[in-house]
């Protein structure tokens, strides 16, 4: 069995999972099921794009990538200290702290443009979450 028909079979059996979270979002009540949904199609979406990737042709001698255990480390405990700050210090400071240092260490983008990102994308999760779908996030410090 080769990595391309694992990554299918995993590509469709996760497809078919998000179809059911559709399905269930769909048959939610008012706007309950938006989120469910929204995030369910998604899902299809990139399950659809893995099993299309998968039938592109390769050389049959093409070894897969090896992960880059560095960055991988790295990654985590950026991803540990987020849900650490996130409870202490508020989601409004610690989301933009993880996105400035992983765009700007991992992603190897300039100062300048990790910053706009990361104030952007902070700015634009809290319209959405606290203003429009009102969802309590961490405040932590903030509000104490």
């Amino acid at each position: 069995m080769t990595l391309d028909t694992i990554d299918r079979g995993v590509a469709m059996l996760m497809g078919v999972l998000c179809g059911v979270v559709v399905v269930v979002g769909l048959g939610m009540r008012g706007d309950a099921g938006l989120f469910p949904a929204i995030a369910g199609t998604l899902g299809l979406l990139a399950c659809l794009g893995i099993g299309l990737d998968t039938l592109r042709s390769r050389p049959p001698d093409e070894l897969p990538p090896t992960l880059p255990w560095q960055r991988f480390t790295v990654w985590s405990l950026c991803i540990l200290g987020l849900l650490g700050l996130m409870v202490t210090v508020g989601t409004f400071v610690a989301l933009p702290l993880f996105l400035l240092t992983s765009l700007r260490w991992l992603g190897h983008l300039r100062w300048a443009a990790a910053l706009t990102i990361a104030i952007t994308f902070s700015a634009l999760i809290y319209v959405v979450f606290v203003h429009l779908l009102t969802v309590p996030l961490p405040a932590g410090w903030l509000v104490d």
